[in-house]
């Protein structure tokens, strides 16, 4: 390639990751790759952590391998990922059935990160885990708020194709009661930003949660039809589909040791 080429290419990436958010964490991914971001696609991620071959992994090695994600060194948009895990975590131990649109949609989630429900409760929530340095600002609460009445009218269509018109009618008016936006955030609202969650009322709510890498990463669940106990650990192929509490005897573990010891094995082996 032609070194004037190279320069013009490096010049639009290097305007790219200035102008555009995520940007120059998007390209550090496509450079390194990502174990957390990748979770879902890679066939043996438990391999790049233990570097070996051995088919056959003991508890130990597992553990080996939860220990090291933990402490593994994670760029901005891992750390995003890992801070929408950590509100789902949060969600689901309070009962909450939680799908991750973030994490399994990527940049097909509408701006919605999770959706939590609870019997006719629905949160569209919105994770930023972004420096204490930075403001979260308005143009934020907006996509928040323009997801969720997307999500509403999605949700009448599916009420209306699986019930008629009459019954979505008397569900849709305790859904619309009980459906809110929630952005959870490490850092600040602008002023302007704090405003429109205040105009909005019931219908918006700002948490601040800060992220902890100490929560139980584990999660341990049981199929519904076999009874089979199975654990999966954060970098497992299937781990952001799977939905803790909506079979009793589900839980989050904190270590290997406690999940087996309660009669789960780990997916694959």
């Amino acid at each position: 390639m032609p070194t004037s080429e190279i320069s013009r290419l490096r010049t639009a990436l290097d305007f790219l990751t200035s102008h555009l958010p995520g940007a120059s964490e998007l390209a550090e991914v496509a450079e390194k790759g990502s174990l957390t971001l990748d979770s879902n696609h890679v066939p043996n991620p438990e391999q790049q952590l233990l570097d070996t071959t051995d088919a056959v992994l003991s508890s130990e090695d597992h553990q080996k391998a939860l220990n090291e994600f933990r402490e593994k060194r994670l760029n901005n948009l891992e750390v995003g990922r890992l801070y929408e895990r950590y509100i789902g975590y949060l969600y689901e131990r309070d009962g909450w059935y939680v799908t991750f649109k973030g994490i399994v949609d990527g940049f097909d989630d509408l701006g919605r990160d999770l959706i939590c429900v609870k019997g006719n409760v629905h949160h569209i929530v919105q994770a930023k885990c972004w420096s204490k340095h930075k403001t979260i600002h308005e143009k934020h609460v907006y996509q928040l708020h323009s997801s969720t009445l997307h999500y509403r009218m999605q949700y009448r269509r599916m009420l209306r194709e699986k019930y008629g018109k009459q019954e979505t009618k008397k569900r849709m008016k305790l859904i619309n009661q009980d459906l809110k936006s929630v952005i959870c955030t490490t850092t600040e609202l602008s002023e302007t930003a704090q405003e429109v969650v205040k105009y909005l009322g019931g219908h918006m709510e700002h948490r601040k949660e800060p992220l902890s890498k100490d929560y139980p990463m584990i999660k341990c669940n049981i199929n519904r039809h076999s009874r089979e106990k199975i654990y999966h650990l954060p970098f497992d192929t299937t781990y952001d589909t799977i939905i803790i509490g909506n079979v009793d005897g589900e839980l989050y573990a904190e270590t290997i040791r406690e999940a087996e010891s309660l009669g789960f094995r780990r997916v694959g082996f």
